[in-house]
């Protein structure tokens, strides 16, 4: 018997590791414990990692990769006695508890009014906690990064503005730096005439100021529409202003020569919302009392957006939206849906979909929201993936407990 077992041909490493590339994180983490090489293919390889990943997200089809979080808009009335490191474990759990039970259509549901959603990014979901009433700065506004497929959570450093009062105003956004090969969250916080920014890196667990307060050009004051999206290493956000609440504003940051600028929105547009189309930046809005447009953002290669100016940008009309579905509100998304499908809710809470390529809509298999939240619940594509949100010294140790 021995010897018919050594006799086996010996199966090349290649071919071992393309197979693990197509299995799901959840194996993979277990087989941390075969052998040193495996552990380290598995927790430091990034080449291994982003093979892993983009095997995943071949494979999503229809809404399978969709996370529906009914984020609290303003979480100021959490409590202020909670371990903070305890309620993200909690709330992963809850997240890898429902993908297993609820059916295919939605993967990963989860309600948690105490936390905001700040980002989503191939695995890993950003969260924010902020708490008026908390004696201590460094408690009143606190970022957390979690994987919940590694059952990774943790709270990151305070960082350079914790102590300003203006805090709560802060937005967040999470990215991946392609140059660095690092997951970084961007953080924006408006003061009066001023933008200040900071931005946290994974691998060296620290905030980086930028070397100066941003001032925009605006013309006039804004509130802060949406949250910030990532797109070609530019932070957009809309703003609405303050002395005309029908006007405005897209605000392009870029994150590398840290300058701000402004791109004027198509015009005639009301209501509108930040998304992505196909791979480029796209908004959707009103465009009369019964139709809604898509129009999606081109740039002209030899001026890049992110110059701060926003010259060579044009806007391009995808489609319009069917009379039949505009009282459908779209659910705000953080990320870029891997389907050309659109998730809308009624007044009621029912959830539909919209197939922008066939122009049809689908009901969701009965899914109903809180019709009254409805602008609560956020949109975002997860896809488990072996990304670790420890910083490189530590990230060994945290797959020893996993």
């Amino acid at each position: 018997m021995k010897s018919s077992i050594s006799s086996l041909p010996r199966i090349p490493d290649d071919i071992i590791i393309e197979i693990l590339t197509r299995l799901p994180v959840k194996s993979l983490v277990r087989f941390c414990c075969v052998s040193k090489f495996w552990q380290n293919l598995i927790t430091k390889n990034r080449v291994f990692i982003h093979s892993q990943l983009q095997n995943s997200v071949n494979n999503l089809s229809g809404f399978s990769n969709v996370l529906l979080l009914n984020s609290d808009e303003w979480p100021s009335h959490c409590t202020c006695h909670e371990n903070p490191d305890i309620q993200p474990q909690k709330l992963a759990e809850e997240v890898m508890r429902a993908s297993n039970n609820l059916p295919e259509v939605y993967r990963l549901i989860f309600r948690q009014g105490k936390f905001t959603l700040a980002g989503c990014c191939n695995g890993i979901i950003c969260l924010i906690k902020y708490c008026i009433n908390c004696p201590s700065r460094d408690e009143k506004f606190v970022v957390y990064l979690c994987n919940p497929a590694l059952h990774q959570f943790r709270a990151l450093p305070p960082g350079n503005f914790q102590a300003l009062s203006y805090i709560s105003r802060t937005s967040l956004c999470l990215f991946f730096d392609q140059v660095s090969d690092d997951y970084k969250v961007v953080r924006i916080t408006p003061g009066c005439n001023f933008w200040l920014v900071d931005i946290y890196s994974i691998s060296n667990n620290s905030w980086k100021p930028f070397s100066s307060e941003i001032v925009p050009p605006w013309s006039q004051p804004q509130y802060l529409w949406e949250r910030p999206v990532v797109y070609n290493g530019s932070a957009y956000w809309l703003g609405c202003c303050i002395e005309n609440w029908r006007s405005y504003i897209l605000n392009v940051l870029d994150l590398f020569q840290e300058r701000i600028g402004e791109i004027v929105i198509p015009d005639g547009v009301q209501h509108p919302h930040l998304d992505f189309f196909q791979g480029s930046l796209a908004i959707i809005g009103w465009i009369s009392t019964r139709k809604k447009g898509l129009w999606v953002m081109k740039e002209d290669s030899r001026t890049a957006a992110g110059g701060g100016g926003g010259g060579g940008i044009t806007w391009t009309k995808q489609l319009v939206l069917p009379s039949a579905i505009t009282f459908y509100k779209p659910i705000r998304t953080v990320g870029v849906l891997f389907t050309e499908k659109y998730l809308m809710a009624s007044f009621e809470g029912t959830v539909i979909s919209y197939d922008f390529k066939n122009q049809k809509v689908e009901d969701q298999n009965g899914v109903i929201l809180d019709g009254s939240k409805r602008h609560e619940y956020v949109v975002a594509d997860y896809v488990p993936s072996l990304f670790s949100v420890i910083p490189p010294p530590l990230a060994e140790k945290e797959f020893s407990h996993t």
